[in-house]
């Protein structure tokens, strides 16, 4: 069968690329052509279906995932972890959160400042960083403490725990993260010590986020902080979630209720300032908390599962 020069020429450059592994530079100086030409044949021979690319890794489709979603949210990143029919909850947020780990442990520079919320998650990835030595980096909360009550999970305690893991400096947050009331709350904020704290957690360079579903699987809901009260304003101002100090609507807003006004630290808002925010989660039902975050722009890093990633795209 006869072919044309053209195509005879796309052949011989897209085996000298992907057979020969030769580079697009060498290719155009040995066809006498320049490397722009090269580069635009082999667009061409993988539009018409002369070269098909597939990429032989378990990991290809969750690598997919991401990439789908870091374009259509704008991220810098986005990791997702995969899932199989015998993944169990726990093992698989145990994942999630050593994903999320690395992923820290790669990002530390010195004199950097970090936040943190607080949860079930951050703990199991402090729980999966290494130990390393950051004399100067500092982590600080970027909310108010819970309880001693649960500790493991309250935001201070995880601070310090992040900062021995780091060698680290630690600062607190002397504060509830649920004041009784709004009275004592609107007292709280105007104190020094709270604004300093909030002040901090406003300017950190990288932080690290929980999200929660109230409707669904909140850690306030889990650990009894919201009584039914509570879970009933949720259900009538149209909270999709919860994260920092925020009861937050489908817009990624911060929703103006009781509640939301009896937090303290920072607010939805107050995110989109910070340069780099990794949220960390696990579980499909959090989707619906997620998407309200990336549409209001309070994200850079997604480190989520595979069943999150299909809701979100």
């Amino acid at each position: 069968m006869k072919i044309s020069e053209d195509r005879r020429k796309m052949l011989k450059i897209v085996t000298m690329y992907y057979e020969q592994g030769l580079t697009q530079a060498v290719i155009a100086k040995k066809l006498g052509i320049s490397r722009p030409v090269v580069s635009k044949i082999l667009q061409q021979a993988r539009e018409t279906g002369i070269v098909s690319i597939s990429i032989k890794d378990e990991s290809a489709y969750t690598i997919e995932l991401g990439l789908r979603i870091e374009k259509k949210y704008q991220l810098k990143d986005v990791l997702v972890t995969p899932v199989n029919e015998q993944s169990q909850s726990d093992l698989l947020q145990r994942d999630v959160s050593r994903v999320a780990a690395g992923y820290l442990k790669n990002q530390l520079k010195s004199g950097m400042d970090i936040g943190l919320s607080w949860g079930t998650t951050l703990a199991d990835m402090i729980d999966e960083m290494p130990y390393s030595s950051f004399p100067t980096i500092n982590v600080c909360p970027l909310v108010g403490g819970v309880s001693s009550e649960h500790l493991y999970f309250d935001t201070n305690h995880l601070a310090f725990r992040l900062a021995e893991k780091l060698n680290s400096r630690c600062q607190y947050f002397y504060a509830p993260a649920l004041a009784e009331s709004v009275t004592l709350a609107d007292v709280l904020n105007d104190s020094k010590l709270v604004g300093d704290a909030i002040a901090q957690a406003k300017n950190v360079d990288f932080a690290v986020i929980g999200v929660g579903n109230p409707n669904e699987s909140s850690t306030w809901k889990q650990l009894g902080y919201l009584d039914k009260k509570e879970l009933q304003i949720i259900n009538e101002t149209a909270v999709k979630g919860d994260a920092v100090a925020s009861l937050f609507d489908k817009n990624g807003q911060t929703v103006n209720n009781e509640i939301s006004k009896r937090m303290l630290g920072v607010k939805i808002e107050d995110l989109s300032a910070i340069p780099n925010v990794m949220i960390i989660a696990c579980g499909r039902e959090k989707a619906e908390s997620i998407k309200p975050l990336l549409l209001g722009n309070c994200c850079t890093v997604l480190v989520i599962d595979q069943e999150i990633a299909e809701a979100l795209v």
